[in-house]
């Protein structure tokens, strides 16, 4: 063996330990996994955290050949024998099971089966690594780094559908290339050599920096003095001395006061990017309320995993309050979610501590004493009641991460909040007005500020976006601007303005969009499938910058199925990556034939915070309409133009010469028969696809982690209903489903929404002429003796009557009536009665209209409804 002496790795390890910043080791070859014990001894030598354990990350438990003799590293050559890393010390982890070991920390982390490796595994597992440890990324590959775009990744199986299967490896040409941008960043061959011909520098990483920076050491000074001042001063100083930064000092501190200060309500929002200890901070705020007598505490978030760090710091004040379990308190599970339902405390009085769905707040309005949300920007819109509700207020949301919400949610929360502390209450005779306050984290708590490998990953995965909020072209007219297909080769050539305008479409769609994951950028990169369509105002080529992006379309080709590969694997559990439209709708309506069909579909549009509604959005729908839509004549002059549905990585990308944006102008339409969109159902979203002439066709309840969701799916076809018959079948058809489904699965979706739902479905469908007298069939004679002495008697009651409302609305909305007689109000009322089966009570509050003028709608219906039967 050749002598693996490499004094940079020395040299990274020290200057890592010293600044507590984390570094990162890129090992290639086949026998690069034999050298981990090696490693280990350098890096415990020179690193004063020696005692920190080891995380081994894999996928095939096969190939983790490891044993005790292989930690206990010997040489007769060499002058040292490891005896510091044991086999205890090192914990093993699936990828699959790496949400365990968030909350963490380890010292060294070795990241085996490259292959296996996605990006938001990545972005979790390099979270756990404190400051002065070094993550470990082992290539065992035969192939040059110049030919890694040939290796397979697992993750690449998502990415593939029936009719595209070959995947563009830029993604991890990207990858390499962006860790030449970490400056604690070493790639070493077998030997421990390191290799030059991935950057062309001799050195990785800047000359050492022993002392760290002015505002560190100030910031660890205060945080020291401020835990000496307050030690003495029970239960604050045994709950202060818990946290680990200056920054978490000063936010338990602010959210103390106002847990003091019982003669106000105040509001308090805690934001802050991924790794500054939040949670941490909730949790000992809830013991902090438990000190002071607060009796009945409410905890939410969209999953109950989220508390898990929540929990872990409560307990840790709790033992700093010298509390013992089943003593002072004790611990319910809730078996169902698998998670903490309650925590009763007994030591001075009965106090409890309590998880709650979202949508279950609002049942202990009047009980509460301290609300805790966790991540409250995803669930913002189900809450705005329980914002301005007579209580305190502790809320915590991430800005950027891996589970990041995007700064332009977190500011509509904050627009809310502002909104609602801004209205007064009464309680006790006595009016308060509630105190918003708004505290930032900013250093982490594992590693030090400025960080280079969270400096790297924030940029490499586009974590920590910020929009820019001026627009340098003004808001144009839609008619003005133009949209462009993006060259994805040269987006992901590494080049400097690729990565700006990378910058601005991620940007632009988390923004829009709180699901947003580190696996959608890979999606983007390397699916066959996938595009991105950007609309941007006009521009100067001879200005150097680039155009505002105004609006962005990220879409997928789909469909192209065999009908008998669809009808074989129709019925079975097993699941396929793609194509989500036909697979749906063709198990939905039994016909495989939709599966034979090309169509589009829309994953996601996104508009400029700053430009809503001026119509950028539908001017990019419309371009794209167009542009889809098939005419055979432009189809004969454009022979020689491009289809835009070839995808091929080009062998090398030349930025000079690659251009960044193409004008699907002078590219040939391919051959679609529809565009199609699914989204969480909301009357606004529901309304703009519905204004740019989409048609419902699918809607179901889906629940994601206990918060259920409702999917709707829309479809636009390209050519004429001649010729597109089947969705004309398919809108019926989704009418009859949905009308009996009222009742049960969407009983609670809005009227408003339900009425714009049955507008869209009743566009182009044919009505039933000349059947008043038909309409008799379904009441009585009876019955209608009852609509007139409900219409005509002053002190008839509605009770005498309200079972003939469901009829009565089937039959207005089965299009049995030629006109519209009835109002928009009018409709809302039948809607929420009839079909969903309301009670007055309910159309109330929904309506915000008083029971007289309930009722006063009812016999308005019946009057119109007896003149227009006219018996």
């Amino acid at each position: 063996m050749k002598n693996r002496n490499n004094p940079k790795i020395n040299e990274i390890f020290i200057t890592t330990s010293l600044k507590g910043f984390r570094s990162v080791l890129l090992l290639v070859g086949e026998n690069s996994k034999k050298n981990i014990p090696y490693l280990h001894y350098l890096w415990s030598k020179n690193n004063s955290k020696k005692k920190s354990p080891m995380l081994w990350c894999f996928n095939n438990k096969k190939d983790l050949i490891i044993d005790k003799e292989n930690f206990n590293y010997s040489s007769r050559n060499e002058r040292f024998r490891e005896k510091n890393l044991k086999f205890s010390n090192i914990r093993f982890c699936y990828y699959k099971d790496t949400d365990k070991i968030l909350g963490n920390t380890f010292g060294m982390c070795v990241m085996q089966d490259f292959e296996e490796i996605s990006p938001n595994v990545m972005a979790k597992v390099i979270e756990t690594v404190e400051g002065g440890g070094t993550i470990i990324l082992l290539l065992e590959t035969k192939n040059s780094l110049k030919n890694l775009h040939r290796l397979s990744l697992t993750i690449y199986k998502k990415f593939q559908n029936a009719t595209y299967r070959t995947i563009a490896g830029r993604f991890i040409d990207s990858f390499i290339f962006s860790l030449k941008e970490c400056t604690t960043f070493l790639i070493l061959d077998d030997n421990l050599e390191e290799i030059k011909d991935l950057t062309g520098r001799e050195s990785t990483h800047k000359a050492r920096t022993i002392e760290p920076d002015d505002n560190q050491k100030k910031n660890k000074f205060l945080h020291y003095d401020l835990i000496n001042n307050l030690n003495n001063i029970e239960p604050l100083g045994s709950l202060l001395s818990k946290t680990k930064t200056f920054d978490q000092a000063r936010a338990f501190l602010t959210f103390t006061e106002a847990i003091a200060d019982k003669n106000k309500w105040s509001t308090i929002l805690l934001n802050s990017p991924r790794g500054r200890g939040k949670s941490s901070i909730m949790g000992l705020t809830a013991a902090s309320a438990i000190a002071y007598g607060y009796g009945s505490i409410f905890v939410t978030a969209p999953c109950p995993e989220n508390l898990n760090s929540f929990f872990a710091f409560l307990f840790i004040g709790f033992r700093a309050l010298n509390y013992i379990e089943n003593k002072d308190f004790e611990i319910i599970q809730n078996y169902q979610y698998k998670c903490i339902d309650r925590i009763n405390i007994f030591s001075t009085h009965k106090q409890v501590i309590r998880f709650v769905l979202p949508k279950e707040i609002i049942k202990y309005k009047n009980i509460i004493d301290l609300l805790i949300i966790d991540e409250a920007a995803i669930i913002f819109n189900q809450m705005i009641e329980i914002f301005s509700g007579p209580f305190l207020i502790f809320i915590s949301s991430t800005t950027s991460g891996y589970e990041g919400t995007g700064k332009n949610l977190n500011l509509k929360l904050m627009n809310q909040l502002k909104i609602s502390s801004f209205i007064p209450f009464e309680n006790l005779g006595k009016l308060k007005n509630r105190v918003l306050r708004e505290v930032y984290l900013k250093e982490p708590i594992r590693y030090s500020i400025n960080d280079p490998v969270e400096k790297w990953l924030n940029n490499f995965l586009c974590l920590d976006l910020r929009l820019n909020p001026l627009l340098a072209g003004g808001c144009p007219s839609p008619d003005l601007c133009k949209l462009f297909l993006v060259d994805r080769n040269a987006l992901f050539s590494g080049h400097k303005l690729g990565k700006m305008l990378l910058q601005k479409i991620m940007s632009l769609f988390s923004a829009s969009h709180y699901k947003n994951s580190p696996d959608d950028l890979q999606m983007l990169c390397d699916s066959p499938s996938h595009r991105i369509l950007i609309l941007v105002s006009p521009f100067n080529l001879k200005l150097n910058i680039l155009p505002d992006i105004l609006s962005g379309i990220h879409l997928c080709y789909e469909g192209q199925i065999n009908r008998n590969f669809v009808k074989k694997n129709l019925w079975t559990e097993k699941k396929f990556s793609g194509d989500l439209v036909p697979w749906i709708i063709s198990k939905n309506f039994l016909d495989t034939s939709f599966s034979e069909l090309s169509g589009i579909r829309i994953i996601r549009i996104a508009t400029h915070p700053d430009v809503n509604n001026i119509g950028y959005g539908t001017k990019s729908i419309t371009s794209l309409f167009d542009f889809c839509k098939f005419n055979k004549n432009s189809k004969k002059k454009m022979k020689q133009k491009k289809i835009i549905q070839i995808d091929k990585p080009l062998k090398k990308t030349d930025p000079k010469t690659s251009p960044f944006l193409i004008d699907i102008e002078n590219r040939l339409p391919p051959d679609l028969d529809y565009i199609a969109v699914s989204f969480l159902l909301s009357l606004q979203v529901f309304c703009f696809w519905r204004k740019n002439g989409f048609f419902v066709v699918y809607i179901k309840e889906k629940k994601n982690c206990h918060v259920t969701e409702i999917i709707c799916i829309m479809i636009k076809p390209l050519l004429s209903k001649k010729k597109q018959p089947w969705l004309f079948f398919y809108r019926r058809e989704f009418l009859k489903s949905f009308m009996n489904s009222l009742a049960y699965d969407f009983r609670l979706m809005p009227a408003n929404l339900v009425y714009n739902i049955f507008e869209n479905l009743r566009v182009g469908l044919e009505k039933i002429p000349n059947l008043k007298l038909n309409i008799r069939k379904f009441f009585s004679s009876f019955d209608f003796n009852r609509l007139v002495i409900f219409s005509e008697e002053l002190f008839s009651s509605y009770k005498n009557v309200l079972d003939l409302f469901p009829t009565l609305t089937r039959i207005s909305f089965w299009t049995f009536f030629s006109n519209k007689i009835f109002s928009f109000s009018e409709n809302l009322l039948l809607i929420a009665i009839g079909f969903q089966f309301k009670s007055i009570e309910e159309v109330k509050k929904e309506f915000s209209i008083r029971k007289h003028n309930v009722l006063h709608i009812l016999k308005s219906v019946t009057k119109k409804t007896l003149g227009y039967i006219a018996f």
